[in-house]
C-alpha cells in the first residue's frame, strides 16, 4: 500500500476511515437545519388546520409552541448545558384550572456528540385560581430515537411557570426538573438530574 508520495505505508487505509467518518459526520451536521426548518413548517400547517378545526366545533383545545435549554447539575459538572429542543403541545382545557398536554419535541443533545432526539411528553398542568402562576407534572419518554434500551424508562418530572401576555400574545416560561435515567460515558447507567427553562406560547382555541 502506498501514500499519496508514493511510499510504502501501512497506516494510509486508517487515515482514510478516519477522513470518511469525518466527512459522513460533516454531512448529518449540514442536514440537521434543513430537518429543523421542516419540522418547524410542519408544525405551522398543524397549528393553522387544526386550529381552524377547533373552532369551527366550539373545542377547548389548547395549541403550544415552545423551546427550551435543560442543563445537567448533577452529576457533576454542575451547569453544562444539555439538549435544546423545540416542542409542539397540542392540550385539552378539561376546566379553568386544569389542562392536559402531550409534548412533542424535537432535541439536540450536546452531552451526546449533538445526536438529535425525540421525546413525548404527556402532563398535568394545574393553573392557581385567580393567578398566572401554574405547575406542571410531567411524564417523559425519552431517547426514542438515539437511547438505549436502558436510556428509554419513563421518566418523571415537575415544573412551575407563569402565563404572560404581551402585546395579545399569550406566553408563558417555566423551570421544571426532569430527571432520567442516561448512560455514562464509563458504559454504566444512572440517574441524571437536569433542569429546564421553557419559554413559549399557548393559546386556548375557544377562547381566541
Amino acid at each position: 500500500i502506498k501514500d499519496v508520495r508514493g511510499n510504502n505505508s501501512r497506516y494510509t487505509p486508517l487515515i482514510t476511515c478516519d477522513h470518511t467518518i469525518l466527512s459522513d459526520r460533516r454531512k448529518r451536521m449540514q442536514d440537521q437545519p434543513k430537518y429543523r426548518w421542516m419540522l418547524t413548517r410542519g408544525i405551522g400547517i398543524l397549528l393553522l388546520l387544526w386550529g381552524n378545526t377547533a373552532q369551527a366545533f366550539d373545542i377547548p383545545i389548547t395549541l403550544g409552541l415552545s423551546a427550551g435549554q435543560e442543563f445537567q447539575f448533577k452529576p457533576p459538572p454542575v451547569g453544562q448545558a444539555r439538549g435544546t429542543s423545540l416542542m409542539f403541545s397540542p392540550g385539552y382545557q378539561l376546566t379553568d384550572s386544569l389542562r392536559i398536554e402531550t409534548g412533542f419535541s424535537y432535541l439536540q443533545d450536546t452531552y451526546r456528540r449533538g445526536k438529535v432526539d425525540v421525546e413525548i411528553r404527556p402532563n398535568l398542568m394545574i393553573q392557581l385560581p385567580g393567578y398566572s402562576y401554574y405547575g406542571r407534572f410531567n411524564l417523559g419518554f425519552v431517547h426514542l430515537v438515539q437511547g438505549e434500551k436502558g436510556e428509554r424508562r419513563p421518566s418523571t418530572g415537575v415544573s412551575l411557570g407563569e402565563h404572560l401576555t404581551v402585546a395579545g400574545v399569550p406566553f408563558y416560561y417555566e423551570l421544571g426538573i426532569n430527571p432520567q435515567t442516561e448512560k455514562t460515558k464509563k458504559g454504566k447507567f444512572r440517574l441524571f438530574w437536569i433542569s429546564e427553562l421553557r419559554v413559549g406560547f399557548s393559546y386556548n382555541l375557544q377562547k381566541q
